[in-house]
């Protein structure tokens, strides 16, 4: 697509993600618009049509679609509710095709997951590795529901000429992250793990696994400026390239929450993957972009902003 501002519509933007690309797309100028799931439901579509053409009697139309929104959450959620992982996300990502089909839309942005890399990958994941064997069984029903929505932007590209880019995220934190047990993700765990804790936290394996987190602030950034890109539906890795052993990133939780009691680690727990982190390489090519946050950096905003809405935090489904 050309460079320019446009109208976007944000789906998920009262969520995680989402509300961070709607703060990135306004201070690049974009119009961005961000309906509420009573007025535009991606489950049974009740409301869209409605939105959709006040929007382009008003406005003239939607340019691009972001789609944020997910039914997500940590491993536990995935493991209890796979079939509803799997059924929300998939009809929530092909209705948003559908809405642009239907409504004239240019360009749709579905946000992938580094959860669609199969399963066995070590090391630094590639983009040309995203089809060489099945998923993790843990994460498999996210994983797919994600990597479906690959498969619909050849489909749509192809059949109603509907551009796309497949935008491949590593693992996420950040301000308004899920910090309930059941749904939240690995470093927003351990966030209130040590937050909770008085003496002592157990975490499983030895530590020494390497991973990636890329501050949520930054894959908005990155994500915003993949909007003018030229359609392509090949996958782009976005994260940090950089790994962090999950003993430096507890030690570095449990000091900036003041935890002064003791980190036990149970090696009678599985490790996992040695290492798991994303190949940044295309992403700089297509992008021309690093992220701006450290890791230190961004647990130390997250954190200062969860202290004070630790109760409210808690509580979010």
């Amino acid at each position: 697509m050309e460079e320019r501002l446009m109208r976007i519509l944000v789906t998920g933007g009262s969520g995680f993600l989402g509300r961070h690309i709607i703060e990135a797309a306004q201070e690049a100028g974009h119009q961005v618009f961000y309906p509420r799931s009573a007025e535009f439901n991606l489950m049974t579509m009740e409301g869209v049509d409605k939105y959709m053409a006040g929007i382009r009697q008003r406005y003239g139309g939607i340019d691009v679609i972001i789609h944020g929104a997910a039914y997500y959450g940590g491993i536990g959620i995935i493991q209890t509710e796979p079939a509803t992982v799997f059924n929300r996300n998939c009809q929530m990502g092909l209705n948003v095709f559908e809405i642009a089909r239907k409504h004239h839309v240019k360009k749709v942005m579905p946000i992938g997951s580094a959860c669609s890399y199969p399963g066995h990958l070590e090391g630094d994941l590639k983009e040309e590795q995203f089809w060489e064997g099945k998923l993790h069984d843990s994460v498999e029903a996210y994983g797919f529901s994600k990597k479906l929505l690959f498969v619909a932007q050849r489909a749509y590209y192809k059949q109603f000429g509907i551009e796309s880019n497949h935008l491949v995220l590593t693992n996420l934190y950040g301000p308004h992250d899920v910090f309930t047990e059941y749904r939240s993700h690995v470093l927003s765990a351990l966030i209130k793990k040590f937050t909770d804790a008085k003496e002592k936290v157990t975490l499983w394996g030895d530590g020494s696994p390497i991973r990636e987190f890329l501050y949520v602030k930054d894959a908005a950034q990155a994500i915003v400026r993949a909007v003018p890109l030229p359609h392509d539906p090949e996958p782009v890795n976005i994260g940090t390239g950089v790994g962090t052993s999950i003993y430096e990133l507890a030690e570095t939780i449990a000091d900036f929450t003041e935890f002064k009691g003791i980190i036990e680690w149970d090696r009678s727990k599985p490790n996992g993957m040695k290492r798991k982190v994303l190949s940044v390489t295309k992403m700089k090519d297509k992008l021309g972009w690093n992220p701006s946050y450290s890791l230190r950096d961004g647990l130390k905003e997250t954190i200062n902003w969860y202290l004070p809405n630790k109760d409210q935090a808690d509580k979010r489904e």
